[in-house]
């Protein structure tokens, strides 16, 4: 590793761009930068796309004085999907690397995950798994280590994968074990690529997955947590993504008629999530219909039949949901 980073070091190109896309989150966004420049492999520059015409990001970035730095301030919004992409784009390295604004990078996120990319050019992705943090940067390891057990990537096996449609379908699709936003270095042609549709904005993270995996290209997985992932109420997951997610889960399910039994894995993690949905919803009373048609959708495919029956009540009769809504209340203390 150390004759690796040596090269590399005195290598004449960057390889990586570490593309940072922002907007109005000037209070995060020095520490996702010191994170970048704090990295143990040195050959890379920072891409910094500015979406937004009124915070002080562009004088944050400006105090780092640092020569491997580049920031754009967008003349209108791009949006998050349009921002990443741009940068993306303009991009002159072989290798990019996400970092989120209010994300944050371990010392040894790219000696970890350049290494195999440079090795095998056939890889589109090197990834690995990544904790979780609150709005103050404290560490969460209980949901951190309950997201590793979801995703597998507790268990995954180290090394070169390039599975077979069906397999492939259940990493990205059932475990989402790559998050190819948050913690993995990609190849630049891979995702130029791609096309992304209007539609699957702002997940293009899941939408990459999955056309790597229609494409059966291989893939890298490094064991660790690398990536520092905030949660914050001011987050794109916070805010959720209903249509994008049903977007691409529908045509995950539409080109894969001939799937097999991952089809049905795949209708059940969809209505977990709808379930998720709905009974976040059901804060505002404002979005009960919003609420009960997400129960319905969820209803056919929940595993437990105990759960199906009550989101097919809560789904079809306002009552149910309005009882179902004040018993959360009382048990969460919920007065509104």
């Amino acid at each position: 590793m150390q004759e690796f980073l040596k090269a590399n070091e005195q290598a004449a190109e960057p390889i990586v761009t570490v593309v940072i896309p922002t907007y109005g989150r000037a209070k995060y966004l020095r520490v996702a930068i010191e994170s970048a420049l704090k990295q143990s492999f040195t050959n890379f520059v920072i891409s910094i796309g500015d979406n937004n015409n009124n915070d002080q990001s562009e004088s944050i970035v400006r105090e780092f004085n640092d020569p491997r730095i580049r920031y754009c301030r967008h003349p209108s919004n791009l949006g998050s999907q349009g921002n990443w992409l741009e940068l993306v784009r303009r991009a002159k390295t072989p290798l990019v690397a996400t970092l989120h604004d209010d994300d944050a990078w371990q010392p040894d996120f790219l000696e970890k995950l350049v290494p195999p990319m440079v090795a095998d050019p056939a890889l589109v992705m090197a990834f690995a798994d990544y904790e979780l943090m609150d709005e103050n940067g404290g560490a969460i390891p209980k949901d951190t280590a309950l997201l590793s057990q979801q995703t597998r990537r507790d268990r995954l096996p180290a090394g070169r994968m390039q599975p077979k449609l069906a397999d492939g379908l259940r990493l990205v699709a059932v475990w989402q074990a790559p998050n190819p936003a948050i913690c993995a270095v990609v190849r630049r042609d891979a995702i130029l690529q791609t096309p992304f549709p209007d539609a699957c904005s702002p997940l293009y993270d899941l939408w990459l997955n999955y056309q790597f995996i229609k494409r059966q290209a291989p893939l890298f997985f490094v064991p660790g947590r690398l990536t520092r992932y905030r949660i914050h109420a001011n987050s794109a997951t916070a805010a959720g993504f209903a249509a994008p997610e049903d977007h691409i889960y529908e045509t995950i399910l539409a080109e894969n008629p001939e799937a097999g039994e991952v089809r049905n894995e795949i209708l059940r993690y969809w209505a977990s999530i709808r379930w998720g949905r709905a009974v976040r919803q059901m804060v505002n009373i404002d979005h009960s219909a919003s609420s009960r048609h997400e129960f319905l959708a969820a209803a056919p495919h929940l595993q437990r039949p105990a759960k199906r029956l009550v989101a097919q009540l809560a789904g079809r009769y306002t009552l149910v949901w309005s009882l179902m809504r004040r018993a959360r209340q009382l048990k969460y203390r919920v007065t509104a």
